[in-house]
């Protein structure tokens, strides 16, 4: 079901970092000045000294940069010494003037959020960099520094429960894939009802541990989770999307639209998630904690044993529950112009959904098109799908999240669609499965009864080329369901209400 940085899917985000460090290798062939060729308003920078690295850059790349760029890191290559930046200044100038780097998802029409600050560069940042470069990226130092850690101290009376791995996985794949989805159950061992204030995690492998969600298991659901743990080889279990433990009312669509199971989702260079003051995810005594992991295999598949850090309070604390309020939308999307094949079909693809995922998954499509006021019966296809959502009682949303799979292009929440009212909770313009994020608003933005929220997703077909493995290509019919050759358009608030 996680944020930021150039279009991938299924592997090809790494992929496509791997070109890149290809592509270092043939710029730097190019006489630096021949390369460094800014125009006007990229060199200016409202004054006439040149940038020093050490007084200058250095602090940008360290805080802004170095947290995924460092050794054993997510990144392709660290930034650890100062000629480690020097010998990638085309590629940097390149990155930093297109704004693909540092990374960061949402696009201008968001609203401001919580983080913002310390994932995106300054204009002034910004043009330090590019004014560097275009002088020379003259050196004045030989190391970058360590970035800062950002782990907040527990605040009192919060209690800290470090969730590790049960025994180090090594990450692998069948068919050539170069990413594996695994789900691993932590138990928090709690004895009474808390509430989680933060959540972060440690990577213990940080090179291939890509992105994280984390799920909470209520009391009734332990006995299905842990089926699934020892029904599958080794430690864990593969998943995609969601964690694929049944609810135990029966409710599909990975849990309950009013009140769904996530607690929160990180990314590389994140850092840590602290929930509004005054505000918590309730887990209830027994309660059991999923970790989703994505690893990147391009980077390797050295054994991993990752922890996810929580803060607690008692329950007593009297704090307001955070809920998760799912948004989703049908999926409709055709095959590509000029593919061909019997899962085009969507009768056949539908019956290949039940084949592979039970009666259930067969209904989903249906069931959505029905909740978001759709024709069920002669269903209509199409790249874009939008659904909306009335809210009954009065509602303070404080975060905003959005998730599709590996077709995606882009999707938006926004509150009030085509009213004077209307306001953008979140837009992303340019989807990456790989950099996943729950975004706290810098402000909670209240809804009341009769508000309107709306999820509107761009999918496009024509990315399966880009799949791995290969029988992830074949031509089909895209409808919702939990596999990596389905889709998702899905909308996440968490909210509080009275």
């Amino acid at each position: 079901m996680r944020r930021p940085g150039p279009r991938a899917r299924s592997g090809s985000f790494v992929r496509a970092r791997g070109l890149l460090v290809v592509a270092i290798a043939a710029i730097a062939a190019v006489p630096l000045l021949g390369v460094l060729v800014l125009r006007g308003d990229d060199a200016q920078a409202g004054t006439t000294a040149s940038p020093g690295f050490a007084r200058d850059v250095a602090p940008i790349i360290r805080d802004k940069c170095a947290g995924c760029h460092r050794l054993g890191g997510i990144a392709p290559f660290p930034f650890r010494t100062a000629r480690d930046v020097a010998s990638r200044a085309p590629l940097i100038a390149s990155v930093v003037r297109e704004r693909r780097m540092p990374p960061w998802p949402p696009g201008p029409r968001s609203p401001r959020l919580v983080g913002q600050e310390q994932r995106t560069l300054t204009t002034r940042q910004r043009d330090t960099i590019l004014r560097w470069i275009a002088d020379g990226a003259r050196l004045d130092a030989r190391s970058v520094g360590r970035p800062a850690t950002a782990i907040p101290k527990p605040r009192a009376g919060e209690t800290v429960r470090t969730l590790t791995l049960p025994v180090p996985y090594r990450p692998r794949s069948a068919g050539g894939a170069t990413d594996d989805y695994r789900c691993f159950l932590v138990d928090p061992k709690l004895t009474e009802d808390v509430f989680v204030t933060a959540a972060r995690i440690d990577p213990d492998q940080a090179a291939v541990v890509h992105h994280v969600i984390l799920f909470k298991v209520p009391p009734a659901s332990v006995a299905d989770a842990q089926r699934l743990d020892a029904k599958a080889p080794g430690p864990g279990w593969s998943c995609f999307g969601g964690s694929g433990i049944p609810e135990p009312d029966g409710r599909g669509l990975g849990g309950g639209l009013d009140d769904a199971p996530w607690i929160t989702a990180w990314a590389p260079g994140w850092g840590s998630d602290r929930f509004r003051e005054g505000t918590g995810v309730p887990l209830a005594a027994g309660s059991r904690v999923v970790m989703q992991v994505h690893y990147n295999l391009l980077n390797g598949r050295t054994p991993d044993r990752s922890s996810a850090v929580l803060t607690t309070v008692p329950a007593t604390a009297g704090l307001r529950p955070l809920q998760t309020m799912l948004l989703p939308a049908p999926v409709e999307l055709p095959c590509a112009k000029g593919e061909s094949g019997p899962l085009c079909d969507r009768t056949a693809a539908l019956f290949d959904l039940v084949r592979k995922y039970g009666q259930g998954a067969g209904l989903a499509p249906a069931g959505l098109l029905l909740l978001c006021g759709k024709n069920a019966a002669t269903p209509r296809a199409g790249a874009v799908t939008t659904c909306d959502r009335r809210i009954g009682a009065p509602t303070t949303m404080q975060a905003v999240g959005g998730h599709m799979h590996l077709l995606g292009r882009s999707i938006r929440v926004e509150l009030n669609p085509g009213t004077p009212r209307a306001r953008v909770l979140l837009d992303l313009p340019a989807w990456d499965f790989h950099w996943q994020a729950i975004y706290q608003l810098a402000g909670p933005v209240q809804a009341g009864p009769g508000d309107v929220v709306r999820v509107t997703c761009r999918h496009d077909a024509t990315l399966r080329r880009l799949a791995e493995p290969a029988s992830a290509r074949t031509p089909r019919y895209t409808m919702w369901g939990e596999g990596t050759t389905d889709e998702m358009c899905l909308g996440i608030l968490q909210v509080t209400r009275p």
